[in-house]
Formats: structure tokens, C-alpha cells, sequence
């Protein structure tokens, strides 16, 4: 590998910024880690990748526990001072004008105010990676302030978020029943995901009846897939169950709708697979539907 390509394309990276208290026996410290990363929902541990020679590296080894403290986008100064000198040279904490702090429920670090997340951990592992140390913590107390917005850091340059993307998903608006009728299906899922057939002819879009929780609707063959299972055989496996033999198309197609129903929502994400049926289905003339309401033609 071209090292000096790689050298400039590291620079491209998009990272925030954490501000990583710590004590120790060369005192209290402050230092900016880039690369500062939540890497466990449950428990919740946080990763910090430090340099070997870091006093921070020291300190956390000393005393088993670490302060990580997300800076925001007004707070680029601060950053500057955490990762512009070593605890060696700069008591970087008691600059004057600086950080400011609040005080630790269950570690001895101070925790900086004002940061967007701020947690406190209980060292769990340590682990040379690279050039690197991987400093592993788990969180023992964890607040955060939803008026505030991370730094960004790319290029070697601060920036703030921008505005927000407008939202890829397709919003369907559809009656009580219909809504009902997926929402039920969700099991208290953000997502709930589906795999159906696109199944046309002359005389339009093939449709199947379902009931679930005493809710009857008709919408395309279509099922809920088991996670771990291929989405194509699933739906082949549905089709067959319905007495329907079809050709699918290997190529998938994904739809991503939100489905509303006054000031209610649900997001579902449709794969189908468009297929053409053979002579032997046992399909009644009656599953054809020429006249799709908004949800089949969001489908069709």
C-alpha cells in the first residue's frame, strides 16, 4: 500500500471528538481522542483507542476508570487544549478560562460541562491494536443534553452538522384498518420488515386476503421473514403455501414507506421480488386487482 496515499486519506475520515478525563499519579488529565466510539449496547461499553506514551493510558490503568465527555460544536477550543499538549508539560485542566466541570457519581475523574454525552466507566480491557491501545470501559453512569450538537472533525478541521437529510422513505397515507393491520405486526419493533411477490398480468396486480389479530386485509403475498433466513426463498416457501407456483426474479426491490394514519406512523421496509405465475397456481380471478389503493400502488 502507498503509504503517503493512505497518510492523505486518513484525513477523510469523519469522526466527533471525546474528551477523556482521567487521575491518576501524575494528577488529574485531559486528552482528545478521535476515535472514541460506543461499541456495546447492553451492557453499555464505550471504546477509546490512546497512544502508548499517553499519561491518560497511564492513569486509566492506575485507577481502572475513565471519564469520556462528547464535545460539542462550541467547544472546539477546549479540544485544542486537551489534544495540543501533555499532561507532562500543561496542568491542561486549570487553564485559566477553560473547562469547566461537575462531579463524578462513582469515579474520581471530573466530568466536563456542557458536552453533549457524558459518561463514566469502569475499565473492562485494555488491548495494543496497531500503533494504538483499544481502551475498553463500562458505563456506570451516563447523562446527555439533547439542546446540544457534537463536533465534527474532518480533514484536520472542525465543523457542525449541517441540516438534516430529508427522509428516503415514501409516506403513504392509509385508513384505520390497514394501519392496524401491519402495526399489530410489529411487536414493538422501530422497523417492521417484510418480503413480498410483485405478481402482475392483463388483469392487474395479484392479491392475497389475510387475517391477523381478527384484521382482514388484502395486500400482495407477502410475509414476515424469520431473521438469519434468505428473503427470497422465504417468500417462495409463502407462495407455495398459497397454492400459487411462480417464477421470481432473483434481483430484489426495496421499499421503504411509512404508513400514516392521522398523527400515527409505522416504518416498514418491503423487499419484493417481481415473479410471473405458471399455469399450475390455483388462482381465483377474484385476487386480481385492477384498482390499487395507495399502499398497493406504493408496492406495485
Amino acid at each position: 500500500m502507498d503509504r503517503k496515499i493512505a497518510k492523505a486519506a486518513q484525513r477523510h475520515f469523519v469522526t466527533g471528538v471525546g474528551l477523556i478525563t482521567s487521575s491518576g499519579s501524575v494528577g488529574q488529565n485531559v486528552m482528545a481522542a478521535e476515535w472514541t466510539m460506543q461499541v456495546s449496547f447492553e451492557p453499555l461499553m464505550i471504546a477509546v483507542f490512546i497512544h502508548p506514551t499517553a499519561t491518560t493510558l497511564k492513569n486509566i490503568k492506575e485507577t481502572k476508570e475513565f471519564g469520556v465527555n462528547i464535545s460539542t460544536d462550541d467547544q472546539a477550543s477546549l479540544v485544542n487544549i486537551a489534544g495540543g499538549y501533555s499532561r507532562k508539560d500543561l496542568d491542561k485542566l486549570n487553564v485559566k478560562g477553560s473547562f469547566r466541570f461537575y462531579k463524578s457519581r462513582y469515579i474520581k475523574p471530573p466530568m466536563i460541562a456542557g458536552c453533549v454525552v457524558n459518561v463514566e466507566c469502569k475499565l473492562v480491557m485494555t488491548k495494543k491494536v496497531g500503533d494504538h491501545t483499544m481502551v475498553v470501559g463500562k458505563a456506570v453512569s451516563i447523562r446527555y443534553n439533547k439542546a446540544r450538537k457534537p463536533l465534527v472533525y474532518h480533514t484536520g478541521r472542525y465543523f457542525k452538522l449541517g441540516s438534516m437529510l430529508e427522509s428516503f422513505r415514501k409516506t403513504v397515507k392509509v385508513n384505520e384498518k390497514t394501519f392496524e393491520f401491519f402495526s399489530k405486526e410489529t411487536a414493538g419493533k422501530f422497523i417492521l420488515k417484510c418480503v413480498g411477490a410483485q405478481i402482475r398480468s392483463h388483469q392487474g396486480l395479484l392479491v392475497s386476503k389475510y387475517t391477523r389479530n381478527k384484521i382482514s386485509h388484502e395486500i400482495i403475498p407477502l410475509t414476515i421473514p424469520q431473521k438469519g433466513k434468505d428473503y427470497r426463498k422465504t417468500i417462495l416457501d409463502h407462495l407455495k403455501k398459497l397454492g400459487l407456483d411462480v417464477n421470481l426474479k432473483k434481483k430484489p426491490i426495496l421499499k421503504r414507506l411509512l404508513l400514516q394514519n392521522k398523527k400515527k406512523v409505522q416504518r416498514i421496509n418491503f423487499v419484493l421480488y417481481e415473479g410471473n405465475l405458471n399455469s399450475s397456481s390455483s388462482v381465483n380471478t377474484k385476487q386480481w386487482v385492477l384498482k390499487l389503493d395507495p399502499l398497493l400502488k406504493a408496492l406495485s
